[in-house]
């Protein structure tokens, strides 16, 4: 009798343990799933502004310049603007203008472009800038540029990954379990960015 019950102890927190074990790994697959967006948002908006001394996350900037011989010693500046524009078809409104020095004016666009025209030479430059829309975004989310909601979002996206990775860790059991050379890749994975901090 005896050895029955005890048969029938061990059978209970078998099934009990392998219960937990499932409960585990669906948990650990749904949340996995759902962070794989949060993770792609955060991944591509960090090498965005990492990178941000190498080029501008926010806007492409294209340079491109025209010659338009009938700017050479024109003074009114209703012609230079209307020149300018018309050399790179452009149809936006102008924002602002001023004379940048005797010889150079210089036009600015409402979507932020700009031109400038040399009148000695009758060369005109356009910077064209143009938004990266989605990229922008999502950088100003990374940058927590929107603030209270943002903080409440990324704080919950931070308590699924803590749990991602505590669950990883016992997603098997026995000889499969972190405690041996998974464990050492644990350890490995708290060192190397103390050695970035370090190095810094």
């Amino acid at each position: 009798m005896t050895k029955n019950i005890n048969i029938n102890l061990r059978v209970h927190r078998k099934k009990h343990g392998s219960n937990w074990y499932r409960i585990n790994r669906n948990l650990h697959r749904d949340i996995g799933y759902l962070c794989i967006g949060f993770t792609l948002v955060f991944a591509i908006s960090g090498i965005a502004v990492n990178h941000i001394r190498d080029w501008n996350p926010n806007y492409s900037i294209v340079k491109k310049t025209a010659i338009e011989p009938k700017l050479i010693h024109i003074d009114n500046e209703d012609e230079i603007i209307d020149l300018m524009l018309t050399s790179f078809k452009i149809i936006n409104s102008v924002k602002a203008n001023y004379w940048a020095s005797e010889h150079e004016f210089k036009v600015f666009l409402t979507d932020g472009s700009n031109l400038n025209a040399n009148l000695t030479n009758g060369e005109i430059e356009l910077e064209l800038i143009t938004e990266r829309k989605l990229l922008k975004n999502i950088n100003s989310l990374h940058l927590n540029e929107a603030k209270a909601a943002w903080v409440i979002f990324s704080d919950a996206y931070a308590i699924m990954l803590i749990f991602l990775a505590i669950s990883a860790l016992f997603m098997v059991k026995g000889k499969h379990s972190p405690w041996g050379r998974k464990g050492g890749l644990v350890l490995l994975g708290f060192a190397i960015p103390l050695f970035f901090m370090f190095l810094s």
